[in-house]
């Protein structure tokens, strides 16, 4: 599958000496953790065992505005801190060693709401709020073809993210270095 993730410069430079490159857990911010755990559990789940235990997701995007804008547009703002020098790096991964998800609704996941299938089902859920059931709600942002008016668009329009292991030299298609904005 063509992906593509933004990184910094050095994460390049691993792949094109040859060797391959794994997120560290430890760099995680903070606020996050949470989340990242519970992917990494589903990435277990569904992709297999990490080679290390201390291994972060790494994040790529499939269709970053959808399916006519797949690749990240560098001109926007947020894929870095402002001033950074990054590089997109262009990838094909095996479908297999990939777990792709709805960008808009992860944002239930990093802020620890509920994902509730509708209105009806919201109304209910606050009047008695259950963690078990908002872990178990997030299982959603992994159905891309889920239509719910409120909170999802059409798979063609949407933002389709993915999570790897890991990412090795043969991977790399191309890279395009730029300065955040």
């Amino acid at each position: 599958m063509r992906a593509w993730t933004i990184q910094t410069p050095d994460v390049l430079a691993v792949l094109r000496s040859g060797q391959t490159w794994r997120a560290r857990a430890c760099n995680v911010p903070h606020d996050w953790t949470r989340a990242y755990q519970w992917m990494s559990g589903e990435m277990r789940a569904r992709l297999g065992q990490p080679a290390n235990a201390w291994q972060s997701p790494i994040w790529v995007w499939c269709q970053w505005r959808g399916a006519t804008r797949a690749q990240p547009d560098l001109r926007a703002r947020g894929h870095l801190p402002t001033g950074t020098c990054g590089v997109r790096i262009e990838l094909d991964l095996d479908d297999a060693r990939l777990l792709l998800s709805d960008f808009e609704l992860w944002h239930y996941v990093l802020n620890g709401w509920y994902l509730p299938t509708s209105l009806a089902d919201e109304g209910p859920f606050n009047a008695r709020p259950d963690r078990r059931r908002i872990a178990a709600s997030w299982k959603r942002v992994f159905d891309l073809d889920w239509l719910n008016r409120r909170n999802t668009a059409a798979r063609s329009a949407s933002s389709i993210q993915g999570v790897t292991w890991e990412l090795r030299p043969g991977d790399v298609r191309g890279a395009t270095t730029f300065t955040a904005r």
